[in-house]
């Protein structure tokens, strides 16, 4: 498969919509569990097992972020010596775990990423993950199917900061208020929110985000509760339209 390519025009007819932007981690593929067995495991080593609640609060965050979460949950000073080294047995361990398990696509993104190649639209992949163990993962699933990849550690503020989806829209050549961004965690929602971009939100299932957050942010994102495995092409352009705040002016 030749790798989509950048939005010079709209693909089968959408009005505006020049490419989708995707998260990885619990959007593209099921990977969070890896994530958490890896959470779990440096809270241990900071000095105190975090609690589910507090686990849910690192979804799509930083490592930095998490280790600050998990080192003020136990009472821990947070120092540059400690995210530094923290992060790199995170990231060892996941790697680790993906090494071992593989990674598994989520219920219907893998057709529906071949109808948006169809449609010639182009599909960046926008991740939090830094790139020594993003590439494992795309490398999982191919390449080729990714016009272009943004991780954490290449933009200068993570999500939810509106930098990964910025760098996103502009690897595609279009403004963010052309794209459709595919998202499953409060943290990359704010972060597709801040950048301007039109939002799907379908989080894992075991993943629930607060009930408080989806009011927050659902709208101005499109909340599904649930897979992806019955959509179509159509289903997204029905988002899109749905999203687009003069759709009812």
């Amino acid at each position: 498969m030749v790798a989509p390519g950048r939005g010079s025009e709209p693909g089968l007819g959408w009005p505006n919509v020049r490419a989708i932007l995707w998260d990885m981690d619990g959007s593209l593929i099921d990977t969070e569990h890896l994530w958490e067995v890896a959470t779990y495991d440096v809270s241990e080593r900071i000095g105190r097992r975090v609690t589910p609640e507090i686990r849910t609060k690192c979804i799509g965050n930083t490592l930095r972020d998490t280790i600050t979460i998990c080192a003020d949950f136990a009472g821990v000073e947070v120092t540059e010596e400690l995210v530094a080294r923290e992060s790199e047995f995170m990231e060892t361990r996941v790697a680790q775990l993906i090494a071992e398990q593989g990674v598994s696509w989520r219920p219907g993104v893998k057709r529906l990423l071949s109808e948006i190649h169809a449609a010639e639209l182009p599909i960046i992949l926008v991740t939090n993950t830094r790139r020594r163990v993003a590439d494992y993962c795309i490398d999982a699933m191919g390449r080729d199917k990714f016009t272009e990849t943004v991780c954490g550690d290449e933009v200068a503020n993570g999500k939810p900061a509106a930098d990964p989806y910025l760098r996103g829209a502009a690897l595609a050549g279009v403004t963010p208020d052309e794209c459709l961004a595919m998202e499953d965690s409060v943290t990359g929602v704010r972060s597709a929110i801040n950048a301007g971009c039109r939002v799907l939100w379908a989080p894992m299932p075991q993943a629930a985000p607060p009930a408080a957050d989806v009011a927050k942010y659902a709208p101005p994102a499109r909340f599904l509760d649930g897979d992806l495995g019955t959509w179509s092409l159509d289903d997204l352009r029905a988002t899109w339209e749905s999203l687009d705040p003069n759709a009812h002016a």
